[in-house]
């Protein structure tokens, strides 16, 4: 196994590389614990990691339960209307309070049977009066920073993290006319797949796949030779993205599920002709058309193993005139993810092989190497700084 050091250093190195010029990553990049841990204190454990949607939680009362991070997270909406991530472990002796999905108007912890307002407020401990050390105003679920974007919801574990807002500036202007708070979710995914989070993220920021892995999917209206990149990157480098011209045959109005519908006011012709592959470090992507976004939100659960989380939205109006039409993509997306989690899943079966070597990447893939770039400066600013100096 490569040592922890030669893995930052490799990743250091691609600050001073020309994107078409830089190959994949170390294959045990993909397998090392000590380079997962590092991960998860650096990046996963000081960033806004998307949670699920404000739909989920409609009404006061409706709760989510998602682990992030190791940390057991309850998403409620309060009495107050107010939404907020609530640590699930009961303040007398940690037994989660609640589970899975549902709505109540409080939370009762079934080994005790202490019981807690939504807003994390306790309003019941049985049989304490004699204690010297219970302090009801100290016994409260904790909160973890949650705040929202465009419909969906975010949680970041450091308390000290700057807003949401500032993370999301740079690619809300980018997507603004894709009116994504306009959306609603008419798929839902949620599943694990077996292989390192940077094998999902990789394959869900570059279209040259479409060559192969979606060739009877999305590949058919949006073919890999379409691919090409904005000719303004992001200046604060917090995402990274590229675009993906139709066929021409559905430009002329062939039809297909895919197609834009709806009111398409406000979209430039290359919104409308093109597919928009947007990647916000460090995991969430949306694949949009117009009226229509295909997002995910990756968090790692150990070395081989990501959660994975996301749906497929549409313009609401769209949602309500054109059932048929939301059934069909719905159907499409399914496919779609299926065939990347066997992507992920088989990469990561062949990253053990005492074969397995580092590839050169496409000019179409200059996401990645973005993505890489983000990494390094994460995992190893010192050197990345030093890489960066040298150019």
């Amino acid at each position: 196994m490569t040592s922890l050091d030669d893995l930052l250093d490799a990743i250091a190195a691609y600050i001073g590389r020309p994107e078409t010029a830089c190959l994949s990553l170390p294959p045990d990049a993909y397998l090392s614990s000590e380079l997962h841990a590092l991960e998860v204190r650096e990046i996963f454990e000081k960033s806004w990691l998307c949670v699920g949607r404000d739909e989920y939680v409609p009404e006061p009362g409706d709760y989510y339960t998602i682990d992030v991070m190791g940390e057991p997270v309850a998403v409620v909406r309060g009495t107050d209307g107010r939404v907020r991530a609530l640590n699930t472990a009961c303040r007398h002796r940690l037994m989660p309070v609640v589970e899975g999905r549902g709505n109540a108007g409080r939370f009762v912890c079934p080994y005790h049977s202490w019981s807690y307002a939504t807003d994390g407020r306790l309003i019941g401990a049985p049989h304490m009066e004699g204690s010297a050390v219970f302090d009801r105003a100290a016994c409260r679920l904790p909160s973890y920073r949650l705040e929202a974007w465009r419909g969906f919801l975010f949680v970041n574990l450091d308390d000290d993290a700057a807003p949401l807002r500032a993370a999301m500036a740079s690619m809300d202007a980018a997507t603004a006319n894709y009116r994504i708070e306009e959306q609603t979710e008419v798929f839902h995914y949620e599943k694990p797949w077996n292989g390192n989070w940077k094998l999902s993220a990789e394959n869900s920021m570059e279209y040259y796949h479409h060559i192969g892995l979606h060739a009877g999917t999305v590949g058919v209206q949006m073919p890999a030779g379409g691919t090409y990149f904005p000719e303004i990157p992001p200046v604060d480098e917090s995402f990274t993205h590229e675009r993906c011209a139709m066929g021409d045959e559905y430009l002329a109005g062939a039809d297909h599920p895919l197609n834009p519908r709806g009111d398409l006011a406000g979209l430039t012709r290359e919104e409308l002709d093109t597919g928009y592959l947007v990647y916000v470090f460090p995991a969430f992507t949306m694949a949009m058309r117009a009226g229509a976004n295909n997002w995910l939100s990756f968090r790692p659960s150990g070395p081989e193993r990501t959660e994975v989380l996301g749906g497929y939205l549409m313009w609401k109006d769209l949602v309500e005139d054109d059932p048929e039409i939301s059934a069909a993509r719905a159907a499409l997306i399914e496919k779609v993810n299926a065939e990347d989690e066997r992507a992920t899943s088989e990469l990561a079966r062949v990253m053990r092989s005492r074969k397995a070597a580092r590839g050169p990447l496409s000019p179409f893939e200059k996401t990645i190497a973005q993505f890489y770039k983000y990494l390094a400066r994460a995992l190893a600013p010192d050197r990345a700084a030093a890489a960066r100096a040298a150019e």
